[in-house]
């Protein structure tokens, strides 16, 4: 438990980090999207191929196996339980698209990636890029409905904005090299274990630097936006960590079960205001969704991590 909380804090604290360099300006706020393309486009993708630079293990790709199916039925179960909720709990109908969004999909890439790959190594954030396959099939298909619903918009869903993403093209490549167990020649390899170094500290500290551009005072000032979170990041990770329990289920030994877990339990993902900017939606409740979660996720992710 120990290990753990040390090591999802340490990641936390490099997103701190990130926020200071931004309030303080060390990074003009125009340069933040510059470093994260250069996360998600590059440090990103190599770290994906390299975890999979490994010999052959039958195991570890039924445990990807499980892992994509579980987060399947994970995600789909959680699209129909918060679209009711939002019925319920009478959400604003032009809240309720970008309520249902931060329920269902999680910061699996720049929070969840480094998070598995100090957790658990090589194996985690195989299984992780391998789940996170699943949820960008779901983001550009409903999560294109969840966005603009009660907006009257017709969109239709595009295939290339699925397939075709630096990530996917990297797990591709990854796959080719698992399974044919192709040589890797060394500079080639060291080149890219250099790039996918920068992975785990920059992309947090991106995170961080993503956050100091918002108005803080005005984070705060959405209840909808607070009962959101509060249901996102603590109640739905409690009651998830409590049927582990009663199960006599160790989920730190059981990485599929893992890797299922930090997904419900990470923050809503940059994407939900992304999605909601490029159709014009809810833009500035997406952007408190974000905000809230991934700053309250600094205090839940590690204590709740320890409970595993």
């Amino acid at each position: 438990m120990q290990v753990v909380f040390t090591n999802v804090l340490i990641l936390f604290m490099l997103l701190f980090l990130g926020y200071l360099i931004g309030v303080k300006k060390v990074v003009a706020h125009s340069s933040i999207n510059d470093l994260t393309n250069l996360v998600v486009d590059v440090s990103m993708p190599c770290t994906i191929a390299l975890s999979m630079v490994r010999p052959f293990d039958a195991r570890l790709l039924g445990d990807a196996f499980r892992v994509m199916l579980a987060i399947l039925l994970f995600q789909l179960f959680m699209s129909a339980l918060s679209f009711y909720a939002t019925k319920v709990l009478r959400v604003d109908p032009k809240k309720a698209g970008s309520w249902i969004f931060s329920m269902v999909f999680s910061n699996n890439a720049f929070v969840g990636y480094p998070l598995m790959y100090a957790l658990y190594g090589n194996d985690g954030l195989f299984l992780m890029a391998m789940g996170n396959i699943v949820q960008n099939v779901l983001i550009f298909s409903i999560g294109i409905k969840f966005i603009t619903l009660n907006y009257n918009l017709k969109e239709h869903v595009r295939l290339r904005h699925i397939i075709f993403t630096k990530q996917n093209i990297a797990v591709v490549i990854g796959m080719f090299i698992f399974f044919l167990q192709i040589p890797v020649p060394k500079p080639v390899l060291t080149l890219v274990t250099y790039v996918a170094n920068l992975t785990v500290p920059l992309s947090m500290m991106v995170v961080g630097m993503s956050l100091s551009r918002y108005d803080v005072r005005n984070m705060f000032t959405d209840k909808e936006a607070y009962r959101l979170t509060m249901v996102r990041m603590v109640i739905l990770p409690l009651i998830i960590v409590a049927i582990f329990k009663g199960l006599g289920i160790q989920a730190n030994h059981n990485l599929p079960l893992a890797i299922l877990f930090f997904t419900a339990a990470l923050p809503a993902p940059a994407f939900t205001t992304i999605m909601a900017e490029r159709y014009n939606t809810s833009i500035e409740f997406s952007s408190k969704c974000v905000f809230l979660t991934t700053v309250i996720s600094v205090l839940t992710v590690p204590i709740l991590a320890g409970l595993l």
